[in-house]
């Protein structure tokens, strides 16, 4: 087993042939990495989650260089592509981006599509200005992320540039050793563009993964961000993004978690500027033993600022959900608006969510509300559909998708739509 040290940090460094100031700053990442601790319950932003089966030790994969062909991409891209409506896609295995197809009008226009390392060398000035600046060395998985990231997408949108269909970027896991992969996109003024990450598997042996997405939107910006795990089992799935929106700049966000073994997603929104709106969405379903954790914030920093969550899940078996969210307005967040909300179904008596929505408001001209809600299926209706010929399969497959469809009808992009309902489906037949 080869020691997460300062020789390995060097070695994928070098194998990505980054720019001195990035392996500074990895360096920094690993002093923190070996001076924090791995959380544990006794954390109040982790007091759910019991972490000691989780794959913490072990070697991170490195960059071998890789390259395929589109026919010798894994199924289970294939079978994604055939169904989804990307207009340009990154593929990565592993640690490589072994293919990609970017059109080319859009790269006559100024967009870049590429992978985070090729970006350091074309791009220095927007990577150096924004790598790091969302996400570093905020705990342990972040410092760690920070230290080892292998590989991660790029996107640069020049100002006034609008992107009619959406961009993509399939992650396929191999397993055997951690993955750590950033990204980092960038949208300058008054751009706008849609982006789907998705992170695909089969069943893998106890797998660490770690994932991290900066967006910065400058004024006037507008994107639309999904970030879609359906992991096989057996992978542990650590996921934290930061957007950071400028004045008048509009974010719509979606988290899916319905893969892997366990899964957490850290996601916050920083409104620095006035006029500045996030619309966070997110979608869950676990089943078996699946573990899946939430941890939002909406950080209002300047006035006449909103934003907008809505988290909407359900479990069964014996799986679990925990939802975390903070709306945090600063002193000079003035008029503004806010609204946070949690809605939780429960499928089995074993199964089992914890809910915290909160605020915290240093502004007194403001509008902010929150809840959350945590029931068991209505027995009633399960009835009254099974009463009308429906075998209870498919009349609680019936109240999961109307539970979840507040989400689904918010999300614009019809081809992820439709796979998401698929999915959920499926699971809920298991």
């Amino acid at each position: 087993m080869q020691v997460l040290d300062k020789t390995q940090v060097e070695a994928i460094s070098q194998a990505l042939k980054e720019p001195g100031w990035v392996l500074e700053k990895r360096l920094r990442a690993l002093e923190a990495f070996a001076r924090l601790p791995y959380p544990s319950r006794k954390d109040e932003a982790w007091r759910y989650t019991d972490l000691s089966e989780a794959p913490l030790d072990g070697e991170v994969e490195t960059p071998m260089g890789r390259k395929l062909s589109r026919d010798e991409l894994p199924e289970l891209v294939k079978r994604r592509l055939e169904k989804t409506d990307v207009s340009g896609f990154l593929v990565f295995v592993g640690p490589d981006l072994v293919y990609a197809e970017v059109p080319e009008e859009l790269s006559a226009k100024g967009l870049v599509f590429t992978s985070l390392a090729e970006a350091m060398t074309t791009h220095p000035a927007q990577v150096e200005a924004s790598l790091f600046q969302g996400v570093y060395v905020e705990d342990k998985f972040a410092a760690e992320n920070s230290a080892f990231f292998t590989h991660g997408a790029f996107l640069y949108v020049p100002a006034g540039l609008e992107v009619e269909k959406p961009l993509g970027v399939f992650k396929v896991l191999e397993g055997g050793k951690a993955s750590a992969g950033r990204s980092l996109l960038f949208l300058e003024d008054n751009a706008k563009a849609a982006y789907i990450e998705e992170y695909l598997s089969l069943d893998l042996p106890p797998t660490l993964h770690l994932s991290a997405t900066e967006m910065v939107l400058r004024p006037g910006a507008r994107l639309r961000h999904a970030h879609v795990q359906t992991l096989g089992n057996g992978v542990w799935h650590f996921h934290r993004q930061r957007t950071l929106l400028e004045r008048d700049a509009a974010l719509n966000d979606l988290v899916v978690n319905l893969g892997g073994s366990y899964a957490r997603s850290e996601v916050a929104s920083e409104l620095l500027g006035p006029g500045a709106e996030s619309e966070m969405l997110g979608l869950y379903f676990g089943h078996g033993l699946q573990h899946f954790d939430h941890y939002t914030l909406q950080h209002h920093v300047e006035h006449h600022t909103r934003s907008d969550l809505l988290y909407k899940g359900a479990v069964k078996d014996e799986a679990r959900a925990v939802f975390s969210g903070l709306i945090k307005l600063e002193r000079g967040a003035q008029k503004t608006d806010a609204y946070q909300a949690n809605r939780n179904l429960i499928l089995s008596p074993t199964a089992r969510v914890d809910s915290i929505p909160q605020l915290e408001i240093g502004a007194n001209d403001v509008r902010c509300t929150h809840g959350s809600t945590t029931a068991p299926v209505d027995e009633m209706q399960l009835f009254y559909l099974q009463s009308r010929g429906l075998p209870q399969s498919l009349a609680q497959e019936l109240l999961v998708k109307a539970h979840l469809a507040d989400v689904l009808n918010r999300i614009p992009l019809k081809a992820l739509r439709a796979h998401l309902e698929a999915v959920i489906e499926e699971k809920v037949r298991i």
